[in-house]
């Protein structure tokens, strides 16, 4: 038997913004997009949810937020999180710094996205995976809390985000400065593995996030494994999906397109990939 490439076509982010919530919407009813997930903070959660119960083939996850947004939490039960105004610090770089040199307290960490993951669960939708933005999950010590908080929430996966560094990374140099987060990514998924919670055996999409372009959707789709599990992280959304995240500089159109391109359908169709979502996880 030959074999086949079960891939999940993921998009972070939902209920940051109604634009990237319609714009996840239409990548899964007309597209390749088979998984999405769910952040408690998230401005348009409302109408996240509201979104997911009108698609139930649309597989969720929680999106777990430690970096720029608001936390559920008053600020005086976490203050080793946020900063004078209560708000999480602003990248993921600031608060691997913290973590570092032992300014982020766990058991604020545990506290915090424990409330996330209710507030989730509590709004009826079925939760099939956990991940975070930003990828700050991935942190030995928050790893295991993760882990211990999906057990403890029966939610059978959790994402491990390890892009294998490819030829065509180094022949991009303007994404270059993805390559060293991209390998210390790597580096802390050494620390990540077990057997008490289920994982894809590939991850790709950190490598051209929020720039996931028809272009470069077909550079990793013919780079992608010849068999096993994978993800394929995006981030998808409708033209102006919010300008108060123009600093990321991520194409949210763009992606969108890609997703509903009906020649990247036809080059997963003729790798033989099967599309599947973290439910399909076993």
């Amino acid at each position: 038997m030959v074999a086949t490439l079960r891939l999940i076509v993921h998009a972070d982010d939902l209920g940051i913004s109604e634009q990237v919530n319609n714009g996840i919407l239409k990548a899964h009813q007309e597209g390749i997009l088979t998984s999405t997930s769910i952040m408690a903070t998230g401005a348009a959660f409302e109408h996240a949810v509201t979104t997911c119960r009108s698609v139930p083939n649309l597989d969720v996850g929680i999106h777990l937020t430690l970096v720029e947004e608001q936390p559920l939490l008053e600020k005086e039960l976490i203050p080793s999180l946020v900063d004078s105004e209560g708000r999480f610090f602003g990248h993921a770089t600031m608060f691997t710094q913290r973590y570092f040199l032992r300014k982020i307290r766990i058991a604020e960490v545990v506290h915090e996205l424990d409330a996330q993951i209710r507030k989730v669960l509590d709004s009826g939708l079925a939760i099939s995976h956990l991940d975070s933005h930003q990828h700050v999950h991935m942190l030995p010590e928050i790893w295991r809390a993760v882990v211990e908080l999906a057990t403890k929430y029966h939610i059978p996966a959790v994402r491990l985000a390890r892009e294998r560094l490819r030829l065509y990374m180094l022949r991009e140099s303007s994404a270059a400065a993805r390559v060293g987060p991209l390998l210390i990514l790597n580096l802390l998924a050494g620390n990540c593995q077990g057997k008490k919670i289920r994982t894809t055996d590939n991850f790709v999409g950190f490598y051209f996030g929020g720039k996931m372009t028809k272009k470069n959707m077909k550079t990793v789709i013919k780079n992608l494994p010849a068999s096993g599990t994978c993800e394929l992280m995006c981030h998808p959304g409708l033209l102006g999906s919010d300008e108060r995240y123009g600093h990321w500089y991520y194409n949210w159109g763009a992606e969108l397109d890609a997703l509903i391109d009906p020649e990247v359908q036809g080059l997963l169709r003729s790798k033989g990939v099967e599309l599947i979502s973290y439910r399909d996880l076993g």
